[in-house]
């Protein structure tokens, strides 16, 4: 990201209100997590087995679900308001 556009982004969210603004940083981390999880895969990909890639994945779901009561992530909504916040 340029300097401009986080200025721009900056910009964008010292003016949202306080519901908006914690919309914006929930879609930020959520997209964060989505790619954090994409660059662990790839590189499961590349050193782990398949087999032990499932069970790294699977662990890694239950770790999410039941140590962190996360239960979905969905980035699909995020896309759109990053290219927006842009």
């Amino acid at each position: 990201m340029s300097r401009a556009e986080k200025r721009a982004f900056y910009q964008r969210v010292r003016k949202l209100g306080y519901r908006d603004f914690w919309q914006v940083m929930d879609e930020l981390h959520t997209r964060a997590y989505e790619l954090a999880a994409r660059h662990y895969k790839e590189a499961m990909d590349i050193l782990l087995t398949p087999r032990q890639k499932a069970a790294v994945v699977a662990k890694a779901e239950e770790i999410r679900e039941l140590w962190d009561g996360i239960f979905a992530v969905k980035t699909d909504v995020t896309e759109e308001a990053t290219t927006d916040a842009g």
